[in-house]
């Protein structure tokens, strides 16, 4: 697990947010608050459990119906986390296997369960992208109020959203996607640290 939360400056925010624009246009607010717990925590906030991550990754997997893009999403600004969709997950090596070549990847995907084995493995890399610590709620209220101008100049959102978003943010809590945002992205993905991925996947090839 990892030891430390990921720093992330002015610029990286803006990186982040514009990625998360063009692929989910429709994003609210609550959409890219949560976008903003992945950035900051990982997977954390589902858990740190092993048994508990692999049991929600297959449930997922065999509910899905529809391939899920963009496959990748950088949400750390290179130095930070992914999002990484489920549709990848048959596609994963042999743990100890040479990373696959995202290149090596068909342009189009078909649907493909993958193995027990790939799943016990993506639970484990999943595990692995965690933070040792819990969120430190006087930390991320601190972070917020640095975020929250830029944030509120680009989105403009309604008063009933930012209260709910608020809401979250007194806890450190993190938010589901909102409801339009499933109904047209349908997400499926999981949080992978960039150093974890780039063991089972060459992002650059």
């Amino acid at each position: 697990m990892l030891t430390r939360r990921i720093a992330l400056n002015a610029g990286d925010l803006n990186s982040l947010m514009d990625i998360e624009a063009t692929y989910h246009p429709k994003a609210d607010l609550a959409d890219i608050y949560k976008l903003l717990c992945q950035a900051y925590y990982g997977p954390s906030h589902m858990g740190k459990e092993l048994a508990a991550i692999r049991k929600s990754l297959a449930e997922e997997l065999k509910q899905k119906r529809k391939i899920y893009t963009p496959l990748l999403q950088d949400i750390g600004n290179r130095k930070g986390f992914y999002r990484v969709s489920l549709d990848l997950i048959p596609y994963l090596p042999e743990e100890g296997a040479a990373p696959v070549p995202l290149s090596s990847i068909p342009k189009k995907l078909s649907r493909t369960q993958p193995s027990e084995a790939q799943i016990d493995y993506m639970a484990f890399l999943i595990q692995d992208s965690c933070l040792v610590m819990d969120v430190d709620i006087r930390s991320w209220k601190a972070t917020w109020r640095r975020l929250w101008p830029r944030i509120e100049a680009r989105y403009k959102p309604s008063e009933e959203i930012t209260e709910f978003v608020v809401e979250h943010v007194q806890k450190a809590a993190i938010t589901k996607h909102s409801k339009n945002y499933k109904k047209l992205y349908q997400p499926h993905y999981r949080i992978l640290h960039h150093k974890l991925l780039k063991t089972v996947f060459d992002i650059e090839a």
